[in-house]
């Protein structure tokens, strides 16, 4: 089968009229993929890049962006979302290859990832050559390659880093990860989000390997408690003075080769510190990490259907960046003869509608102090 050769300008901006050239792609189904690579299919269906178009979350903000920016700015979302429709034309969303997002042929049919351009793009030849990071794999359905761009942290960058016509950097992982000691180490995207875990690249009934292991296709990312609580460690270090209560939390992000969160920049991470005297006083303090955008009005962007519209700005960048130690101090007027309970915790958030729900909210650390009073 000859390749078809695809560039998939991942913001979508490919006419519609050019689409029937490349309808008659022979991608395959995910579900053709998975009848023998059993393993990986299963954990693939389980992760965000197989649910990237059909989230409920997602298709909400979506339609936002749709009846909010048009539908112009509506395939920027699409072209990460459901990158198959670059190469079957599938707008209407009405195929399955478009519906299984990020799948099995969207990645292991790269051969380029280009971001120098505005905007960047994928390269992908489409057919029966599957590219991947096993060196001297065999198949017997398809033709196996090994690629170093797959060992690569660029292989995701065509879908974790944009810049906006304005010039304004919108999603940053890549670049954060390339300043990051993980980098430095030789850390790559997979090596924490891939990991190798047991299980048989090819199903046993096909073909039998002893201790195989796959790397892991759930791929979990920010929407992972697991993830999250790798990224940071904390340090609590309450002190009495006088008739306050101090409280120093260190945040380190000690795990995570970017900043905390990342991504799109509608998620928070947000550091609640609670303080109950016995004496019936009652304290909250939050800290709020994120990155905040500016319209071209000057209001901040609240919704996802915002942040690629024209004219979009930085306001501020308050999150935790790869290997930084955030200091943050609170007083709370407790005095030092009162038994205090203070609990101290981190949240993750992302509320693409802005407060409206539906929102994503994981406790991802918690810890409580019993500060006994020198009161007895």
């Amino acid at each position: 089968m000859k390749p078809i050769l695809v560039r998939i300008v991942l913001i979508g901006m490919i006419s519609l009229q050019a689409a029937p050239a490349v309808a008659s792609s022979p991608a395959e189904t995910a579900d053709v993929c998975g009848e023998c690579h059993r393993d990986i299919y299963t954990t693939w269906k389980a992760s965000a890049h197989s649910r990237s178009l059909e989230d409920p979350t997602f298709l909400d903000a979506f339609r936002a962006t749709e009846a909010r920016e048009g539908d112009k700015t509506a395939r920027l979302c699409l072209g990460c979302h459901a990158p198959m429709v670059t190469v079957n034309g599938d707008y209407a969303l009405e195929q399955k290859t478009t519906w299984e997002g990020v799948s099995c042929d969207v990645c292991h049919s790269i051969v380029s990832v280009d971001l120098e351009g505005r905007p960047p793009g994928l390269e992908l030849e489409i057919g029966s050559i599957k590219r991947g990071p096993i060196r001297d794999a065999e198949s017997m359905h398809h033709e196996v390659v090994f690629s170093d761009l797959h060992t690569k942290s660029i292989a995701c960058a065509g879908c974790h880093e944009y810049t906006n016509a304005e010039g304004t950097p919108l999603l940053t992982t890549y670049t954060e990860w390339k300043g990051s000691a993980a980098a430095q180490d030789g850390k790559t995207c997979q090596t924490c989000h891939m990991s190798l875990t047991a299980g048989n690249v090819v199903d046993p009934r096909v073909a039998r390997v002893g201790e195989a292991e796959i790397n892991l296709h759930e791929v979990p990312g920010g929407h992972s408690i697991q993830q999250l609580h790798k990224a940071f460690r904390v340090v609590i270090e309450p002190a009495r003075e006088g008739d306050t209560l101090r409280v120093e939390v260190q945040i380190i992000n000690r795990g995570a080769g970017h900043a905390v969160p990342t991504g799109m920049p509608g998620r928070r991470v947000i550091l609640t510190v609670n303080a109950r005297g016995y004496s019936g006083a009652r304290f909250e303090e939050k800290r709020v990490y994120g990155k905040f955008f500016l319209d071209e009005e000057g209001d901040r962007i609240v919704h996802d259907s915002g942040y690629f519209a024209a004219g979009v700005r930085l306001e501020s960048d308050s999150r935790i960046q790869p290997d930084e130690t955030r200091v943050e101090r609170f007083a709370f007027p407790i005095g030092a003869e009162v038994t205090t309970d203070l609990q101290v915790q981190l949240h993750y958030e992302h509320a693409p509608m802005g407060e409206e729900e539906p929102k994503t909210r994981l406790t991802f650390y918690s810890e409580k102090r019993f500060l006994k009073g020198s009161g007895g």
